[in-house]
């Protein structure tokens, strides 16, 4: 028999046709407003590959009721500078490296470990080399401004596109595998 697989640390965002995954007031309507229910972006194939969540504060924040705070799904693991007061089970709070944060979250499962939300928490996972895989969907919205999907990095990080699916709805998802320092 086989050696069990590690588990992959991945990523999957939305953005405009621009690079951007929200406005410049925050705004993402657009991207709901251009989604079909006819079209299967690969979301429940994500859920059952997920055994644990890396996120920032912000997006834990926005997202606790939608991920339940990691009570009855997989762990939830923080990246803040500050420690709640009031905790929920299974949700991890921990401040510093991001290489750290996505070790625990590994440790804790035996699937994949899904970088979830804004662009900095995944800035710091693709700047440590941590992230194995990265799905970009992108729709068919230019929005001039707002949150880049991607922030600034020190050293260019380099792709191999692993798949291409367009849509009716003029959506186009990309999926990247990390070419070196993943894992």
């Amino acid at each position: 028999m086989g050696s069990p697989r590690t588990a992959l640390v991945f990523a999957s965002l939305a953005c405009s046709v621009d690079g951007y995954i929200s406005s410049t007031s925050g705004d993402t309507a657009w991207l709901n407003d251009t989604m079909r229910r006819d079209e299967d972006y690969g979301l429940a194939e994500t859920m059952s590959r997920t055994g644990a969540y890396v996120l920032g504060a912000s997006t834990y924040r926005e997202s606790a009721a939608m991920l339940g705070s990691g009570k009855a799904g997989p762990p939830t693991y923080v990246l803040t500078h500050a420690d709640p007061a009031d905790a929920p089970p299974g949700a991890t709070f921990m401040s510093g490296d991001v290489r750290e944060v996505i070790t625990a979250a590994r440790a804790a499962t035996g699937k994949d470990v899904f970088v979830f939300g804004g662009g900095d928490v995944v800035t710091q996972s693709i700047a440590a080399g941590a992230l194995d895989e990265l799905t970009i969907a992108v729709v068919p919205v230019i929005l001039g401004g707002g949150t880049r999907l991607v922030g600034e990095l020190e050293e260019a990080a380099r792709l191999r596109l692993a798949d291409c699916r367009s849509f009716e709805s003029g959506i186009v998802l990309l999926r990247y595998l990390a070419t070196s320092g993943a894992g």
